[in-house]
């Protein structure tokens, strides 16, 4: 954070209040110690009516903006939690996808590995071949079905 221009912008706020008070000041003693009527005195009290209907209009705006700002901060942490909440949909479903595709291929694996086991039994059966020199005995137990 930059202290400075922080600290530089304190000081022309607390000077630009110590004017405005001044001012306020002179309007005010300049009304009740100049003779009425006079053309000072209306100078004053129409600038103080102006400043008054400026101050209003002004605080008025004030308040506009401060709801503005605020109704824009709860709209801009709607969407930041919306986007957050869409990267963690993404992610949660990028895993999903890819543990879905890594049982997949396990599967085709096992499969393809059961077909194949199996296409070469018939094929070494066919040629008259006796299955039980290959196999150990566990294997021949535990024979793949066929799946025609």
């Amino acid at each position: 954070m930059n202290w400075r221009r922080l600290e530089r912008w304190a000081i022309i706020a607390t000077v630009a209040l110590y004017v405005a008070a001044a001012v306020s000041v002179i309007i005010l003693i300049g009304e009740s110690l100049l003779p009425e009527g006079s053309p000072v005195q209306r100078a004053l009290q129409d600038a103080a009516h102006w400043l008054t209907r400026l101050g209003g209009i002004g605080g008025g705006t004030v308040v506009i903006i401060i709801l503005l700002v605020m109704a824009g901060g709860g709209i801009y942490v709607l969407i930041l939690k919306a986007i957050d909440k869409y990267h963690e949909n993404r992610e949660r479903r990028a895993r999903a996808i890819a543990e879905a595709l890594d049982q997949g291929r396990e599967e085709g694996r096992e499969k393809g590995r059961a077909e194949g086991r199996a296409e070469l039994l018939d094929q070494l059966r066919e040629r008259g071949y006796s299955v039980d020199e290959f196999l150990s005995p566990e294997d021949t137990n535990s024979e793949p079905e066929r799946t025609d």
